[in-house]
């Protein structure tokens, strides 16, 4: 799915994941047995197919406000998000009906989790939020099944349901909140520009919903397929299981078959059980971890200070190093012979190159972990990744022995991952500084993007479409280093703003970075 970040931001190996799934576990040195989230209770309830309640005069609507944006203050007293009026739904006389299993489908009210806080109060304001794609989708595509569909794979995940009272009160509807709009067109170019125009509105934090799909017609056999989800409720583990759901939904409806739906891992149950542990003995730990942290390595993100002079100006810069054929195979050996994840054996490859470049002995990156640290929630839609810190401390004897160091600190990190500006408001703590970027961040990649594309639909062939939305996300003072072990051809790659960073401070980190974990003499 195409996000303005880059490709890279958050494809860094199964290995950096938490979570009882064994695809996405990560042990920690601190873990103990704790509480799931759980789960509400099935049942069955009668609800009205799609093709019925989207005409439904009395089916419950939110007004949206009058004001275009919302303005976030964090004050004794929270700022309350317009709250929206609700008529009396109802089902309309004769529409069909059908039955559907579906955990937790009734609208309820809960506590917001930490990273939709970070969000709801301003942070990641500087860019749209929008992850989005589109695609021409060539044959015979059924638009009254892509609804049944689309209703489905809200009906499944409750993040797709929720819609937001003020930071910390969260609502979850009974029914979706959006629905797949059906357009038309005269000619490819005017499909695009149609697509860019409805997918590429950033969404209102006080509005209706936080997703979009639509399908444009340029003829009987051809259509322009689009789909944008706010990153609030959104990463590459919530699409995985998003475009699964869809495609599998939207087979199932060719065939006639509407069957139940089982509700998957519960969003609001996840948000309300790390209120709670956030509240305990929990929220003591990270609260501890997180001051010695900065006490040791100072506040966070960490710079990159190899900058002169710069104008101010954003010009945006690539390069690569193209790496050994079994650069891949390598980088295993030295996880294998570390005992640590190879995302670990790159991240202190980095870590040990800036402190070459720098001569800083406390040079730091960010990374990003995925929010699934809870039993229960690998099947949860909606923890989109956080960033966090990662140090290199003293001086190590090889290669092993500081890869291992940077493997037990992810595990360290990744237990006690919180946004730190919202925790920090809530303990009085100085632990992140509002408004800078991190100078470094670093992501592995061993599949290439196409992997996270969305499959044709069934009877239908797909062809990626690259729209422009403006106002995507913007790097001005990191320098993003991104491993890509794809098989096609491994390189290692940095993206970095050349007014900010010399480029031959750039190459020097490569180069540094790769002589770490691919050394010459291992060959």
């Amino acid at each position: 799915m195409r996000s303005s970040r880059y490709e890279s931001a958050e494809r860094k190996g199964a290995g950096t994941r938490r979570g009882p799934d064994p695809d996405l576990a990560r042990g920690s040195r601190r873990s103990r047995p704790r509480r799931g989230c759980g789960s509400l209770r099935e049942e069955r309830i009668v609800v009205a197919g799609p093709a019925d309640h989207r005409q439904d005069p009395r089916r419950p609507r939110y007004r949206r406000e009058a004001a275009s944006r919302i303005l976030v203050r964090l004050a004794a007293q929270p700022f309350r998000f317009p709250r929206r009026r609700v008529r009396a739904g109802g089902f309309r006389r004769g529409a069909r009906r059908r039955e559907v299993t579906a955990s937790g489908s009734r609208a309820a009210q809960g506590p917001t989790s930490l990273a939709e806080m970070a969000r709801l109060t301003g942070e990641f304001a500087d860019w749209h939020n929008l992850h989005y794609m589109a695609m021409w989708l060539t044959g015979e595509l059924d638009v009254a099944a892509l609804r049944d569909a689309w209703w489905r794979v809200c009906l499944r995940h409750d993040a797709l349901r929720r819609t937001y009272l003020s930071p910390e009160e969260a609502r979850t509807d009974g029914d979706a909140l959006s629905e797949v709009e059906f357009l038309t067109a005269a000619s490819d170019a005017d499909a695009v520009e149609l697509m860019s125009r409805f997918i590429g509105r950033p969404f209102d934090l006080g509005g209706p919903s936080f997703s979009r799909v639509a399908v444009v017609r340029c003829g009987e056999r051809r259509h322009l397929f689009g789909i944008a989800i706010d990153h609030i409720i959104n990463d590459l583990a919530s699409w995985a299981l998003i475009r699964a759901d869809f495609t599998e939904f939207y087979r199932r409806a060719l065939t006639g078959d509407s069957g139940d739906v089982t509700a998957a891992g519960s969003y609001q149950s996840f948000a309300s059980e790390e209120r709670r542990l956030f509240a305990g003995r929990w929220g003591q730990e990270c609260r501890a971890f997180w001051r010695s942290y900065v006490d040791e390595f100072g506040t966070v993100p960490a710079p990159f200070p190899v900058g002169g002079d710069t104008t101010g100006a954003y010009r945006p810069r690539t390069i690569s190093r193209v790496l050994p054929a079994d650069a891949k195979a390598r980088l295993h050996a030295l996880s294998l012979e570390a005992r640590a994840t190879p995302f670990a054996a790159v991240t202190a490859g980095v870590l040990a190159a800036a402190k070459e470049v720098t001569g800083d002995p406390v040079a730091g990156i960010s990374v990003n972990q995925h929010g699934r640290m809870l039993p229960g929630t690998s099947q949860t839609a909606g923890l989109f990744v956080q960033t966090v810190p990662l140090h290199l401390g003293a001086p190590h004897k090889s290669p092993a022995e500081a890869v291992r160091e940077v493997f037990h600190r992810t595990h360290d990190v990744f237990e006690y991952s919180v946004p730190l500006l919202v925790a920090g408001r809530y303990w009085s703590e100085t632990l992140m500084v509002p408004d800078r970027q991190a100078g470094l961040y670093v992501s592995l990649n061993e599949e290439p993007p196409s992997s996270h594309d969305l499959p044709p639909f069934a009877g239908t062939e797909a062809e990626y479409v690259e729209l422009d939305v403006p106002g995507g996300k913007r790097f001005p003072e990191t320098v993003v280093v991104a491993w890509n072990l794809y098989e096609t051809g491994p390189e290692l790659v940095a993206h970095y703003n050349e007014d900010r960073f010399p480029g031959e401070a750039v190459e020097q980190l490569l180069e540094a970075a790769e002589r770490f974990v691919l050394p010459a003499d291992a060959q």
